[in-house]
């Protein structure tokens, strides 16, 4: 299976609240093919769909070449999962003519709320399949709390089906809460064929949030906020990931369809940053 490149729009998510199809001309003059969509303005709290008709934006994106492969479709911190309107996300994402729908962050911290959460995974994810998308989870590193011998994450993938339920890997957010990103991506299998990559700078402890993660003592959105620092993230290729180890092994396992870009970082002009980034992942990505 050929892996692809993507960018998901986290990574210039200012640049589009003020300029939506202008930062796509900008994407797409450097390079990108692949598009993971924002569907919501974060500044405004406003769909893009409710600015613009999803048939213009659907234009726009055939104008500039873009395939719309996958969309992250989340809720605010503080609402609950299945208050959103699934019926009128999974519609305009169908006729977007998106592949997929990823659940970007559930602010679970127990085994209750993750049975739960998984409940209502699955029932997103059926929603989905009828519709012809697939349905995915993706993870930050709060998952990876431990409750006695498992952790939030296993729970999620025992409770979820896997013919619903898929998982976006986020590399970094995975060893930032302990585990070993490719040993996981390993043991998830074909479950997970879309990652996300970020790089850490090397003045960071990888695992420097876990002991929170770990004993609980902390909002879930508070590791985040106060935990986590805006120069923790740096462009690809300049922090602690061993990118060719990586791509070695995602290529040796051949079950990766989407190598996805997500700049978290600060480091100035973001399309500088994630042009750079482009250069990085096409080395390492088209490398055989």
């Amino acid at each position: 299976m050929t892996m692809e490149i993507g960018l998901n729009l986290f990574s210039v998510f200012k640049e589009l609240n003020e300029d939506y199809f202008g930062t796509l001309e900008h994407v797409a003059e450097m390079g990108y093919k692949n598009l993971e969509l924002l569907t919501v303005n974060f500044s405004t709290g406003e769909r893009y769909s409710d600015a613009f008709s999803l048939p213009v934006i659907k234009q726009k994106l055939e104008d500039l070449g873009l395939n719309a492969f996958s969309a992250h479709e989340g809720v605010a911190p503080g609402s609950a999962i299945m208050d959103a309107d699934w019926d009128r996300i999974v519609e305009e994402n169908a006729e977007l003519g998106c592949q997929s729908i990823v659940f970007p962050m559930a602010f679970i911290s127990g085994r209750e709320d993750t049975l739960q959460t998984a409940e209502h995974l699955n029932l997103i994810g059926e929603k989905c399949n009828k519709a012809g998308l697939s349905f995915y989870y993706h993870n930050h590193a709060h998952e990876f709390r431990r409750i006695g011998e498992t952790s939030l994450f296993e729970l999620l993938a025992e409770n979820t089906d896997p013919a619903l339920v898929k998982f976006e890997l986020d590399l970094v957010w995975v060893m930032r809460g302990g585990y070993d990103p490719l040993a996981l991506l390993e043991k998830l299998g074909s479950r997970c064929d879309m990652i996300h990559q970020k790089d850490l700078g090397q003045h960071v402890n990888p695992v420097n949030i876990l002991s929170a993660i770990s004993q609980g003592n902390l909002d879930t959105m508070k590791i985040y906020t106060e935990m986590v620092k805006p120069n923790d993230f740096v462009n690809l290729g300049t922090g602690i990931v061993n990118f060719q180890e990586t791509y070695q092994k995602l290529h040796q396992l051949g079950y990766v369809r989407y190598a996805i870009v997500e700049n978290e970082g600060q480091p100035g002009n973001k399309f500088t940053s994630i042009a750079d980034d482009l250069k990085v992942m096409e080395k390492y990505v088209q490398a055989r």
